[in-house]
């Protein structure tokens, strides 16, 4: 009896690992998929949204199921698709919260390293030409500090200012 308890548990365990792994890869081969629009027809106001994968790997294919290849034309010459304002907008407002991250890591760098110089400048065996040489990068990286401040209360400002507004309609 405790072998056959045994045996299951280790039929379980190895299939549980395995159901694991090939989540595991699933969700990798999706975060390397590229999303693309495909047009069927220039009057079809329907269009349709196709994971491919990126240049050089294979097309998984389901062994149970056939998919029949997407209809693709060409864009008629002359006529040029006008931006879309949404999409623009969200661009724009995803290069703020990005530059909104870079500039909350180079303030939380520029703190770090004013708390160094601050510490080598009050050192207390420290000799008056160390000390001088401290206090004069300090001064920069307080200036830089400021400066970064700024830029970033001001980043954040301009994004809640788009967000306030919201997407354009239309």
């Amino acid at each position: 009896m405790k072998l056959l308890i045994l045996t299951l548990f280790l039929t379980i365990s190895a299939q549980a690992q395995t159901v694991a792994d090939v989540a595991r890869q699933e969700r990798e081969r999706r975060a390397h998929l590229k999303t693309t629009t495909v047009i069927a027809a220039e009057g079809v106001r329907n269009a349709t949204t196709v994971n491919t994968p990126p240049a050089g790997e294979p097309k998984p294919v389901a062994p149970d199921k056939k998919t029949p290849a997407p209809a693709v034309t060409a864009p008629t010459p002359g006529r040029v698709q006008p931006p879309d304002p949404v999409k623009d907008w969200t661009e724009r407002a995803e290069k703020l919260r990005k530059k909104i991250q870079d500039l909350q890591d180079e303030e939380t760098t520029l703190q770090l390293q004013v708390n160094q110089l601050t510490n080598q400048f009050f050192a207390p065996v420290a000799d008056q030409n160390s000390k001088d040489q401290a206090q004069a990068r300090l001064g920069e990286a307080q200036n830089r500090l400021t400066a970064v401040q700024a830029e970033l209360d001001q980043t954040k400002k301009t994004l809640d200012a788009m967000q306030l507004q919201g997407p354009p309609k239309g």
